[in-house]
């Protein structure tokens, strides 16, 4: 599959037709392949091309015959395409920029999927005078939805709308021409193109003063739409050096390396940074984010009962450094929409499992005391022309703030997820409380990059173990063992259940740890693997740590301190390895559980002393002997021994069956490898196993699943077998003496 944008696979024939008229005028420069675009729009448009140049001061590179004579070409391409020749001559205007200038800006292009997405959800405020601005247009891929929108393909409209209601500013005078070229394609009207561009600007709309935007539009404007840049104002001197030309790699040596122009550079950076917090209080006091002194911004120069549109990083909705922003918007919109977006549909030349949203916010018209509706929060997905809605839900504000502390908006895909969300926190413990016995204390005990060089290939007696994230799974502690090599070409295999083993990469001298982490090391603890996904098998993976091994920082360590008992440390892997609090995390979680997150989920009420937390706590102890090295490990009798947990955590969180199901539609990845029930093409053994055992403790019919599952269990399926290991065949000795 490419990793290429869609749009730059839909246009790349059209991009290819322009670098050979180009070769073919000898005129390969980027002013060339403008004027090509510009002589195209004038053709889609109406205009006449000469007219255009002359009224914006272009110098032509060749006779208008021959560009003329080339546009024509290009407009049959681009017709072909399955998009708006609008959007099109829009993406075809963008300046090429290199991975490390496009990681640098933050300018990650808008799709053009995306940008009518917001256009729908921005529609409320096109009315007939509305003012529109992209503060960071880019090539304006976002003010052609708006148009479109507006106008669709009404040329008289289009005029009128472009010359009076099109606003837009960006630090590069090259994107604002490749803006007014691609909109200037709506219309055969000249002066309203001169119109529309006497009201763009080219600046730093962060940092111009409000007399600026005052100016251009009195009162604020009625849409503000956007995609701003999404990048932390830093420099590190990986970056420094790949933007100066260098392709070293992380890790690699810094060879000839210019301190001295680094930290100037970094030192500029820092000023920027300061400056922008300064004028942006709600960007916190951490490493700020451009995107969200751009939102600030944005609720700054909406005009009363106007909306806002915007895409930005799903941390908007849920990271600790955007608490005051979130906090912001939550209490001064009077509507609020929000749709959840992964970027598996290639939006953006970025990792697909990436998570956006689309923001839609109305400001509210009076101050004092609005009534705010409940907020809208959507789950989408990217389709070949569009975006689908695939779930939503109702979030009420009132009850949010009860339940979320920090105001993080769960990622709940129904109403009836909202429900049981708002149900465990109803019914869960409050970890923030430093004096209760459930107040965790977790520590990442050594760094795998920091202490690298104190690493040792081969064991000694003062040597510790560095335990590593794959070493653990749930309820496993040396779930895998090292066999060769070193960093991203290290090979490790897993150890078959009922066999787990500490075999690592690297030991470590008890002299280099700090004192605090010494004396860790030599207690039992729990630890948990802190790179997750909210798609994967499973996200949390977390089991007992034995005392005589030191943990890396993808393994942070969790103990109690005002609770050192080793119980509360059982009950606590076995609840947060459950489906339930697994479930209730990927609500919240992207690719990592961090201190933030942990303490802002609660814990059922179970403790260790009760009946259900003593059953959870045995049921644990017996997890973890059954898979030591040698064991009599009984695949379906672990199964039983999880379930035990499942139902004293669910009973616990006062959730019912039906709770259950829905919980369990969460992990679609279960059992991959395990053979299925004749005829059907996948294996259900865990959640039907689940299901059966649920359904016998609340007295719910059983006949069918009872079925199912021993049917599952004569083709040889095992509830709660990880796929890698059931696709090892991870119950034959023969094979492990094999490895």
């Amino acid at each position: 599959m490419s990793t290429k944008p869609l749009e730059v696979q839909l246009t790349e024939p059209v991009s290819r037709l322009l670098e050979k008229i180009s070769r073919d005028a000898r005129h390969s420069t980027f002013d060339f392949r403008m004027q090509l675009l510009e002589a195209t729009a004038s053709r889609l448009g109406g205009f006449s091309l000469r007219e255009y140049h002359r009224a914006f001061s272009i110098e032509p590179s060749t006779d208008y015959n021959s560009l003329d004579a080339a546009a024509k070409t290009i407009v049959k391409a681009i017709s072909s395409l399955p998009i708006h020749p609008a959007f099109a001559l829009s993406i075809l205007a963008r300046k090429p920029l290199s991975a490390t200038e496009t990681k640098t800006s933050g300018a990650y292009n808008t799709d053009f999927r995306l940008a009518q997405h917001l256009a729908e959800m921005g529609k409320g405020a096109l009315h007939d005078g509305a003012k529109v601005l992209d503060p960071a247009s880019g090539t304006g891929i976002l003010l052609v939805a708006v148009s479109l929108a507006t106008c669709g393909a009404d040329r008289k409209k289009a005029a009128l709308w472009l010359a009076n209601g099109i606003f837009a500013a960006d630090m590069s005078e090259d994107a604002l021409r490749g803006a007014r070229l691609a909109l200037s394609s709506l219309t055969d009207d000249i002066n309203a193109i001169q119109s529309m561009w006497s009201h763009w600007r080219i600046h730093d709309s962060l940092l111009v003063p409000e007399s600026v935007w005052e100016e251009l539009s009195p009162g604020g404007f009625d849409l503000l739409i956007g995609n701003p840049p999404w990048e932390k104002i830093k420099l590190t001197r990986h970056e420094y050096l790949q933007s100066s030309g260098d392709t070293r790699h992380y890790g690699s040596d810094y060879n000839e390396f210019d301190d001295k122009a680094y930290q100037c550079e970094k030192s500029t950076l820092n000023c920027y940074a300061k400056e922008l917090q300064d004028r942006f209080s709600l960007v916190g006091a951490g490493e700020p984010d451009l995107y969200m002194a751009f939102t600030q911004l944005f609720t700054q120069l909406i005009r009363p009962g106007g909306k806002m549109a915007i895409l930005v990083p799903a941390g908007l909705i849920r990271s600790q450094g955007t608490q005051l922003l979130r906090k912001y918007l939550l209490e001064n919109g009077q509507d609020i929409s929000i749709a959840i977006i992964e970027n598996r549909a290639r939006f953006f030349a970025i990792d697909t499992r990436f998570k956006f949203i689309s923001l839609c916010y109305t400001r509210t018209v009076n101050d004092t005391k609005p009534t705010l509706s409940p907020i809208k929060l959507y789950h989408a997905s990217g389709t070949a022309d569009g975006v689908a809605i695939t779930g939503s839900a109702t979030i009420g504000r009132s009850t949010l703030m009860k339940v979320s502390a920090n105001l993080a908006i769960p990622e709940v895909k129904s109403n009836a997820e909202w429900k049981i969300f708002v149900e465990m926190v109803n019914h869960g413990i409050d970890l923030s409380d430093e004096n209760s016995l459930w107040y965790p204390e977790i520590v990442r005990e050594v760094d795998m990059t920091r202490e690298r060089p104190k690493f040792q290939n081969k064991q000694s007696s003062a040597a510790l173990p560095v335990i590593e994230g794959r070493m653990v799974q749930q309820h496993r502690f040396g779930a895998k063992r090292y066999i060769s090599g070193t960093g991203r070409s290290a090979v490790w295999t897993g150890n078959h259940l009922g066999h787990s083993e500490i075999s690592p990469q690297f030991w470590i001298d008890n002299k280099h740890l700090t004192p605090k982490v010494a004396v860790r090391s030599k207690q039992m603890r729990a630890g948990f693997c802190d790179i997750v996904g909210q798609t994967n098998e499973r996200a949390m993976m977390a089991s007992i740590i034995p005392a005589g091994v030191v943990c890396g920082n993808k393994v942070p360590t969790v103990m109690f301190p005002n609770d050192t008992s080793e119980q509360r440390l059982q009950l606590w892997v076995g609840i947060v390895n459950s489906f339930p609090f697994d479930w209730m995390m990927r609500r919240v979680v992207t690719t990592t559980v961090n201190y933030f997150i942990l303490l802002s989920l609660p814990l059922p009420r179970l403790e260790p002393e009760s009946l259900p937390g003593r059953r959870v706590i045995h049921a644990v102890n017996c997890l973890r002997e059954m898979d030591v090295a040698n064991s009599n490990f009984d695949g379906w009798k672990m199964a039983e021994f999880r379930a035990e947990i499942e139902l004293a955590v669910m009973t616990a969180f006062c959730l019912k069956y039906d709770d259950l199901q829905i919980i369990m539609n969460d992990f679609p990845l279960l059992d991959r490898g395990q053979p299925s029930i004749p005829g059907e093409a996948t294996s259900t053994v865990t959640r039907d196993f689940l299901l059966l055992s649920a359904a016998q403790r609340f007295n719910r019919p059983t006949g069918k699943l009872l079925s199912r599952v021993n049917a599952a269990r004569l083709a040889g399926a095992i509830p709660y077998v990880p796929s890698e290991m059931f696709a090892s065949k991870y119950i034959s000795k023969d094979v492990l003496n094999d490895d």
